[in-house]
């Protein structure tokens, strides 16, 4: 057993110590190797890459070769001529091929084993400057702002607004970003203060002519409408038009609701159905009526619009008629008193 373990031995030192069956060069380490390979340096290469030579703006003495991860990419590109026996150039003493092979390895295990860490940079927490917020409000919302009629400048940097170090935020700051949006939400979602809040029919009625074909009586105004979207109206009557006792419903009117001079709604409202059903079904009756009315659901665009409401002119010899006893016992025309218009679904 003892022979064939030292048979074992002698026989790997013999490969070991065999010229010809080694191919890739023993990587020195440590003092002695720096030492070795720094010589090969000064020999072939300082003359051209001085500090003060700097041949093709390269100069590698100074540099130290025991810490060659700190320059790696300087080492790799001189790896990689040496490597391709491009360097030293033609003409130049040329080191032997060993010296060469044994700086290559020597150099290759110092960059592996001493990485240098990548350089990135600390960013900040950052938030969006008033043009990046105006710009996520429109993409998001819809509701176009004038960034610097509601939010604060912001500080420069070199001529750039959205630094992060620069973005900072005091409570003074999210003070104005909370009224901000308090801003663009209310054109978002619609001023939710129409809402309760109706146009009496009194304080519009006869300050402007009524287009034509509609008849004296109705209500002609100008609304702002914050965004373009969906909005309710409600069209209010008073007692004297579905009360329990009215003679108003007896004949039959079309009232028509016009944004801008487009009609956009139009419903009928009185005559010989709207009479019986007020006669038979009393309070439910009269409901039935005036929810035909309630909820109109209208697409409207943003901006000042002309709200017309009223209702559509009859003949003159049907307006006659009713006065002078016709039709069913010579009631009044319907009226209403008031609208409401509220904020359905923006867009």
């Amino acid at each position: 057993m003892k022979r064939l373990f030292l048979s074992a031995a002698v026989l790997a030192l013999s490969i070991a110590s065999s010229p010809g069956l080694r191919t890739e060069p023993a990587v020195q380490t440590g003092a002695a190797a720096g030492t070795s390979q720094q010589a090969m340096l000064t020999t072939y290469c300082y003359s051209c890459h001085s500090t003060r030579a700097r041949v093709g703006g390269l100069a590698l003495q100074g540099r130290d070769i025991q810490a060659a991860g700190a320059d790696a990419e300087i080492w790799e590109k001189a790896v990689r001529k040496l490597r391709g026996r491009l360097m030293p150039p033609p003409g130049s003493p040329q080191p032997e091929q060993k010296d060469i092979d044994a700086f290559v390895a020597w150099m290759e295990n110092e960059l592996d084993n001493n990485p240098g860490a990548p350089k990135a940079g600390h960013v900040g927490i950052q938030r969006l400057s008033r043009t990046e917020y105006a710009a996520a409000v429109k993409a998001l919302v819809g509701v176009e702002i004038v960034a610097k009629d509601v939010l604060p400048q912001d500080a420069a940097v070199e001529g750039f607004d959205n630094i992060a170090s620069a973005l900072s935020v005091s409570p003074t700051f999210i003070e104005q970003y909370v009224e901000a949006a308090r801003t663009i939400a209310k054109q978002a979602i619609g001023d939710r203060s129409l809402d309760g809040s109706p146009y009496p029919a009194a304080a519009h009625r006869g300050t402007e002519a009524m287009p034509l074909g509609l008849r004296d009586g109705g209500m002609r105004l100008k609304h702002n409408f914050p965004v373009d979207g969906e909005y309710r109206f409600n069209v209010l009557f008073p007692d004297q038009t579905l009360g329990l006792y009215t003679g108003s419903l007896e004949n039959e009117a079309t009232l028509v609701l016009m944004i801008d001079g487009k009609v956009m709604f139009r419903k009928p409202i009185g005559g010989l159905n709207d009479l019986m059903l007020n006669n038979r079904k009393a309070g439910d009756g009269r409901q039935q009526i005036a929810d035909r009315f309630r909820n109109v659901s209208l697409q409207v665009q943003a901006g000042v619009r002309e709200v017309v409401v009223g209702f559509i002119d009859r003949s003159r010899f049907e307006s006659l008629s009713n006065q002078g006893g016709g039709g069913f016992g010579g009631g009044g025309l319907p009226t209403f008193n008031s609208i409401e218009m509220r904020a359905g679904s923006m867009m």
